[in-house]
Protein backbone atom coordinates (compact mmCIF):
# COMPACT_ATOMS: atom_id res chain seq x y z
CA UNK A 1 0.00 0.00 0.00
CA UNK A 2 1.52 3.49 -0.69
CA UNK A 3 2.41 5.34 2.09
CA UNK A 4 1.15 9.03 3.29
CA UNK A 5 3.99 10.87 1.51
CA UNK A 6 3.30 8.92 -1.81
CA UNK A 7 -0.33 9.91 -1.83
CA UNK A 8 0.67 13.27 -0.92
CA UNK A 9 3.09 13.75 -3.93
CA UNK A 10 0.56 12.07 -6.60
CA UNK A 11 -2.30 14.55 -5.24
CA UNK A 12 -0.15 17.17 -5.94
CA UNK A 13 0.88 16.32 -9.27
CA UNK A 14 -3.09 15.68 -9.85
CA UNK A 15 -3.45 19.17 -8.74
CA UNK A 16 -0.92 21.00 -11.41
CA UNK A 17 -3.02 18.84 -14.00
CA UNK A 18 -6.41 19.68 -13.13
CA UNK A 19 -5.04 23.61 -13.26
CA UNK A 20 -3.83 22.70 -16.74
CA UNK A 21 -6.54 21.44 -18.15
CA UNK A 22 -8.62 24.12 -16.98
CA UNK A 23 -6.83 26.10 -18.42
CA UNK A 24 -7.16 24.72 -21.17
CA UNK A 25 -10.74 24.38 -21.35
CA UNK A 26 -10.86 28.47 -20.98
CA UNK A 27 -8.83 29.18 -23.87
CA UNK A 28 -10.57 26.93 -25.81
CA UNK A 29 -13.85 28.03 -24.95
CA UNK A 30 -12.53 31.32 -26.40
CA UNK A 31 -11.45 30.49 -29.11
CA UNK A 32 -14.58 28.73 -29.79
CA UNK A 33 -16.70 31.65 -29.66
CA UNK A 34 -14.28 33.55 -31.95
CA UNK A 35 -14.82 30.95 -34.62
CA UNK A 36 -18.46 30.60 -34.20
CA UNK A 37 -18.42 34.25 -35.16
CA UNK A 38 -16.45 34.23 -37.54
CA UNK A 39 -18.44 31.18 -39.14
CA UNK A 40 -21.93 32.96 -38.40
CA UNK A 41 -19.94 36.11 -40.32
CA UNK A 42 -18.82 34.06 -43.25
CA UNK A 43 -22.67 32.54 -43.85
CA UNK A 44 -24.24 35.11 -45.22
CA UNK A 45 -22.20 35.15 -48.07
CA UNK A 46 -21.95 32.15 -48.67
CA UNK A 47 -25.96 31.41 -48.65
CA UNK A 48 -26.25 34.93 -50.94
CA UNK A 49 -23.58 32.99 -53.80
CA UNK A 50 -25.96 29.71 -53.06
CA UNK A 51 -28.75 31.64 -54.00
CA UNK A 52 -27.58 33.24 -57.10
CA UNK A 53 -26.19 30.05 -58.29
CA UNK A 54 -29.70 28.59 -57.94
CA UNK A 55 -31.11 31.63 -59.65
CA UNK A 56 -28.54 31.20 -62.56
CA UNK A 57 -29.46 27.41 -63.07
CA UNK A 58 -33.10 28.02 -62.94
CA UNK A 59 -32.16 30.47 -66.32
CA UNK A 60 -30.18 27.41 -68.13
CA UNK A 61 -32.49 24.98 -69.20
CA UNK A 62 -29.73 22.47 -71.04
CA UNK A 63 -26.32 21.72 -69.14
CA UNK A 64 -23.24 23.42 -70.83
CA UNK A 65 -20.45 21.34 -72.41
CA UNK A 66 -17.95 23.71 -71.48
CA UNK A 67 -18.28 24.39 -68.33
CA UNK A 68 -15.27 22.66 -66.96
CA UNK A 69 -16.60 22.29 -63.88
CA UNK A 70 -19.49 20.30 -64.83
CA UNK A 71 -17.49 17.65 -66.99
CA UNK A 72 -17.48 14.31 -66.55
CA UNK A 73 -14.69 12.07 -67.04
CA UNK A 74 -13.42 9.00 -65.87
CA UNK A 75 -12.33 8.35 -62.15
CA UNK A 76 -8.83 7.64 -63.25
CA UNK A 77 -7.21 9.94 -61.08
CA UNK A 78 -8.92 11.23 -57.44
CA UNK A 79 -8.02 13.67 -55.13
CA UNK A 80 -8.81 13.39 -51.65
CA UNK A 81 -8.24 16.76 -49.75
CA UNK A 82 -7.94 16.20 -45.67
CA UNK A 83 -8.56 18.63 -43.28
CA UNK A 84 -7.64 17.64 -39.87
CA UNK A 85 -6.16 20.11 -36.96
CA UNK A 86 -3.06 20.71 -36.21
CA UNK A 87 -3.01 19.62 -32.47
CA UNK A 88 -4.52 16.98 -30.51
CA UNK A 89 -6.31 16.89 -27.06
CA UNK A 90 -9.63 17.19 -28.82
CA UNK A 91 -10.51 13.43 -28.63
CA UNK A 92 -11.94 11.48 -31.83
CA UNK A 93 -12.24 14.12 -33.79
CA UNK A 94 -9.38 13.32 -36.55
CA UNK A 95 -9.70 9.58 -36.08
CA UNK A 96 -12.92 9.63 -36.96
CA UNK A 97 -11.91 11.76 -40.32
CA UNK A 98 -8.93 9.54 -41.11
CA UNK A 99 -11.34 6.12 -40.45
CA UNK A 100 -14.23 7.49 -43.51
CA UNK A 101 -10.63 8.47 -45.62
CA UNK A 102 -8.97 5.20 -45.64
CA UNK A 103 -12.97 3.48 -46.15
CA UNK A 104 -12.93 5.79 -49.21
CA UNK A 105 -9.97 4.79 -50.46
CA UNK A 106 -10.55 0.89 -50.16
CA UNK A 107 -13.44 1.37 -51.60
CA UNK A 108 -12.30 3.38 -54.79
CA UNK A 109 -9.13 0.97 -54.67
CA UNK A 110 -11.49 -2.14 -55.49
CA UNK A 111 -13.51 -0.80 -58.19
CA UNK A 112 -15.31 -3.46 -60.27
CA UNK A 113 -13.77 -6.75 -62.17
CA UNK A 114 -12.81 -5.01 -64.91
CA UNK A 115 -12.18 -1.42 -64.01
CA UNK A 116 -8.35 -0.48 -63.32
CA UNK A 117 -7.44 0.99 -59.94
CA UNK A 118 -7.50 4.81 -59.69
CA UNK A 119 -4.17 7.00 -58.90
CA UNK A 120 -5.52 8.48 -55.56
CA UNK A 121 -3.06 11.29 -54.58
CA UNK A 122 -4.13 13.10 -51.06
CA UNK A 123 -3.64 16.44 -50.14
CA UNK A 124 -3.44 16.83 -46.02
CA UNK A 125 -4.02 20.17 -44.01
CA UNK A 126 -3.02 19.76 -40.55
CA UNK A 127 -0.30 18.36 -38.95
CA UNK A 128 -1.98 15.70 -37.37
CA UNK A 129 -3.32 14.47 -40.92
CA UNK A 130 0.76 14.50 -42.15
CA UNK A 131 1.64 12.31 -39.17
CA UNK A 132 -0.87 9.85 -39.68
CA UNK A 133 -0.76 9.29 -43.37
CA UNK A 134 3.32 9.52 -43.03
CA UNK A 135 3.31 7.18 -40.29
CA UNK A 136 1.25 4.68 -42.35
CA UNK A 137 4.09 5.02 -45.78
CA UNK A 138 6.61 4.25 -43.38
CA UNK A 139 4.76 1.32 -41.94
CA UNK A 140 3.92 -0.24 -44.96
CA UNK A 141 6.38 -1.18 -46.96
CA UNK A 142 4.84 -3.36 -49.76
CA UNK A 143 3.45 0.14 -51.10
CA UNK A 144 -0.35 2.07 -50.28
CA UNK A 145 -3.37 2.68 -52.79
CA UNK A 146 -2.40 6.10 -52.47
CA UNK A 147 0.18 8.77 -52.79
CA UNK A 148 0.59 12.02 -50.49
CA UNK A 149 0.55 15.11 -52.64
CA UNK A 150 1.09 17.83 -49.88
CA UNK A 151 1.05 18.98 -46.62
CA UNK A 152 -0.21 21.69 -45.37
CA UNK A 153 -0.75 23.13 -41.84
CA UNK A 154 -4.17 24.38 -40.71
CA UNK A 155 -3.55 27.29 -39.15
CA UNK A 156 -3.68 30.24 -41.05
CA UNK A 157 -5.05 28.27 -44.18
CA UNK A 158 -7.34 30.25 -46.63
CA UNK A 159 -10.27 28.49 -47.14
CA UNK A 160 -11.13 30.26 -50.63
CA UNK A 161 -7.67 29.99 -51.97
CA UNK A 162 -7.87 26.14 -51.23
CA UNK A 163 -11.51 26.05 -52.86
CA UNK A 164 -9.90 28.02 -56.61
CA UNK A 165 -6.47 25.64 -55.59
CA UNK A 166 -8.79 22.77 -56.30
CA UNK A 167 -10.93 24.00 -59.08
CA UNK A 168 -7.80 25.01 -61.19
CA UNK A 169 -6.55 21.55 -60.64
CA UNK A 170 -9.65 20.10 -62.21
CA UNK A 171 -10.22 22.27 -64.56
CA UNK A 172 -6.31 21.76 -65.59
CA UNK A 173 -7.45 18.27 -66.30
CA UNK A 174 -4.93 16.86 -63.34
CA UNK A 175 -7.68 15.06 -61.55
CA UNK A 176 -11.08 13.68 -62.33
CA UNK A 177 -12.83 14.41 -59.05
CA UNK A 178 -11.88 15.96 -55.57
CA UNK A 179 -13.42 14.83 -52.17
CA UNK A 180 -13.19 17.00 -49.20
CA UNK A 181 -13.31 14.74 -45.98
CA UNK A 182 -13.67 17.32 -42.36
CA UNK A 183 -15.55 17.60 -39.38
CA UNK A 184 -19.26 18.71 -39.56
CA UNK A 185 -20.71 21.03 -37.21
CA UNK A 186 -23.80 19.15 -36.12
CA UNK A 187 -24.46 21.75 -32.90
CA UNK A 188 -22.09 23.62 -31.11
CA UNK A 189 -21.16 20.61 -28.98
CA UNK A 190 -21.66 17.74 -31.43
CA UNK A 191 -20.04 16.61 -34.53
CA UNK A 192 -19.64 14.26 -37.19
CA UNK A 193 -16.92 13.33 -40.13
CA UNK A 194 -18.44 14.42 -43.17
CA UNK A 195 -17.53 13.49 -46.96
CA UNK A 196 -18.12 16.26 -49.76
CA UNK A 197 -17.90 15.47 -53.39
CA UNK A 198 -16.95 18.52 -54.35
CA UNK A 199 -16.24 18.15 -58.17
CA UNK A 200 -17.36 17.57 -60.99
CA UNK A 201 -20.18 19.92 -59.42
CA UNK A 202 -23.40 18.31 -59.03
CA UNK A 203 -26.07 20.14 -60.71
CA UNK A 204 -28.89 18.94 -58.59
CA UNK A 205 -27.24 20.01 -55.26
CA UNK A 206 -28.21 23.28 -56.61
CA UNK A 207 -31.64 22.45 -58.32
CA UNK A 208 -32.91 21.08 -55.05
CA UNK A 209 -33.78 24.61 -54.06
CA UNK A 210 -36.72 24.71 -56.15
CA UNK A 211 -35.77 28.17 -57.59
CA UNK A 212 -37.68 29.46 -60.27
CA UNK A 213 -36.69 31.35 -62.90
CA UNK A 214 -38.29 35.47 -62.44
CA UNK A 215 -39.48 37.07 -65.91
CA UNK A 216 -38.16 40.34 -64.53
CA UNK A 217 -34.28 39.19 -64.22
CA UNK A 218 -32.03 39.47 -66.88
CA UNK A 219 -28.74 38.47 -67.67
CA UNK A 220 -25.78 40.34 -69.19
CA UNK A 221 -24.00 37.99 -70.46
CA UNK A 222 -25.96 35.29 -70.78
CA UNK A 223 -26.96 32.53 -67.65
CA UNK A 224 -25.32 30.11 -69.39
CA UNK A 225 -21.95 32.00 -69.93
CA UNK A 226 -21.82 33.12 -66.43
CA UNK A 227 -22.19 29.24 -64.61
CA UNK A 228 -18.19 29.30 -64.80
CA UNK A 229 -17.47 31.85 -62.95
CA UNK A 230 -20.49 31.97 -60.34
CA UNK A 231 -19.59 28.20 -60.01
CA UNK A 232 -15.98 28.90 -59.60
CA UNK A 233 -17.09 31.55 -56.73
CA UNK A 234 -19.24 29.48 -54.84
CA UNK A 235 -17.06 26.36 -54.27
CA UNK A 236 -15.00 29.22 -53.11
CA UNK A 237 -16.95 30.06 -50.52
CA UNK A 238 -18.23 26.10 -50.00
CA UNK A 239 -14.56 25.19 -48.98
CA UNK A 240 -14.38 28.41 -46.79
CA UNK A 241 -17.53 27.88 -44.66
CA UNK A 242 -15.98 24.20 -44.68
CA UNK A 243 -12.35 25.19 -43.21
CA UNK A 244 -14.14 27.65 -40.33
CA UNK A 245 -16.31 24.71 -39.94
CA UNK A 246 -13.38 22.12 -39.00
CA UNK A 247 -12.45 25.49 -36.91
CA UNK A 248 -14.99 25.34 -34.86
CA UNK A 249 -15.92 21.55 -34.57
CA UNK A 250 -11.74 21.06 -33.35
CA UNK A 251 -12.38 24.17 -30.92
CA UNK A 252 -15.68 22.52 -29.39
CA UNK A 253 -13.83 19.03 -28.84
CA UNK A 254 -10.92 20.02 -27.57
CA UNK A 255 -13.03 22.38 -24.73
CA UNK A 256 -15.09 19.06 -24.41
CA UNK A 257 -12.04 17.28 -23.28
CA UNK A 258 -10.34 19.43 -21.24
CA UNK A 259 -13.78 19.62 -19.55
CA UNK A 260 -14.03 15.68 -19.30
CA UNK A 261 -10.60 15.30 -17.86
CA UNK A 262 -11.08 18.58 -15.73
CA UNK A 263 -13.99 16.47 -14.08
CA UNK A 264 -11.38 13.42 -14.37
CA UNK A 265 -9.11 15.31 -11.99
CA UNK A 266 -11.68 16.31 -9.38
CA UNK A 267 -12.91 13.03 -8.63
CA UNK A 268 -9.24 11.61 -8.58
CA UNK A 269 -8.06 13.91 -6.05
CA UNK A 270 -11.62 13.77 -3.90
CA UNK A 271 -10.31 9.61 -3.78
CA UNK A 272 -7.12 10.53 -2.96
CA UNK A 273 -7.57 12.86 -0.24
CA UNK A 274 -10.32 9.77 1.07
CA UNK A 275 -7.26 7.74 0.81
CA UNK A 276 -4.86 9.98 2.34
CA UNK A 277 -7.06 10.61 5.34
CA UNK A 278 -7.26 7.07 5.69
CA UNK A 279 -3.62 6.78 6.13
CA UNK A 280 -3.18 9.65 8.75
CA UNK A 281 -6.21 7.83 10.67
CA UNK A 282 -4.35 4.62 10.11
CA UNK A 283 -1.37 6.24 11.81
CA UNK A 284 -3.02 7.98 14.30
CA UNK A 285 -4.49 4.89 15.51
CA UNK A 286 -1.06 2.63 15.28
CA UNK A 287 0.57 5.80 17.68
CA UNK A 288 -2.52 5.48 19.91
CA UNK A 289 -1.95 1.84 20.22
CA UNK A 290 1.96 2.43 20.99
CA UNK A 291 1.04 4.85 23.24
CA UNK A 292 -1.25 2.66 25.31
CA UNK A 293 1.25 -0.43 24.91
CA UNK A 294 3.64 1.49 26.45
CA UNK A 295 1.67 2.44 29.11
CA UNK A 296 0.51 -0.48 30.43
CA UNK A 297 4.20 -2.14 30.39
CA UNK A 298 5.48 1.03 32.33
CA UNK A 299 2.53 0.56 34.90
Amino acid sequence: MASEREVKNRLRGVHKTRQITSAMKMVATIKLRHAQAALANARPYAEKMRALAAEIFSQVEDRPDDVPFLARRNQAKLLFVVIASDRGLCGSLNANVFREVLQAVDEASRGGANASKPQIELLLVGRKAKDFFRARQNNHSEGLPYRVREARGFAGLNGVRLGKECCELFCKGEFDRVDFFYNESVSSLQHRPARLKLLPFDVSLIRKEGVKARANVIFEPSGAAMLEDVIGEYIASWIWKIVLEADVTEQAARMLMMDLATKNADELIMDMRLAMNKLRQLSITLELADITTGAEAVG
